[in-house]
């Protein structure tokens, strides 16, 4: 059956890198360039994950997918 032109029948993922730069190594959402304040909720949120930032001043949210070279301990 052939799909007509108002409709989709499949998608094709891809995958992205991209490079996010924390001044000094401070590797916290305050400084991520994806990270957005809700007004009408008052909280910080990940626009990669969706998840809602308690803390991101102080630390990263736990679902943060962005990996580093080297860790710090």
């Amino acid at each position: 059956m052939k799909a007509n032109g108002s409709c989709v029948s499949f998608y094709k993922s891809g995958v992205a890198t991209i490079r996010v730069n924390f001044p000094n190594g401070d590797t916290v959402c305050r400084w991520c360039q994806y990270v957005r304040y809700d007004e009408s909720l008052r909280r910080h949120r990940c626009l990669f994950t969706g998840e809602y930032l308690p803390f991101p001043i102080e630390t990263r949210g736990n679902e943060c997918p962005i990996a580093f070279d080297e860790e710090e301990t």
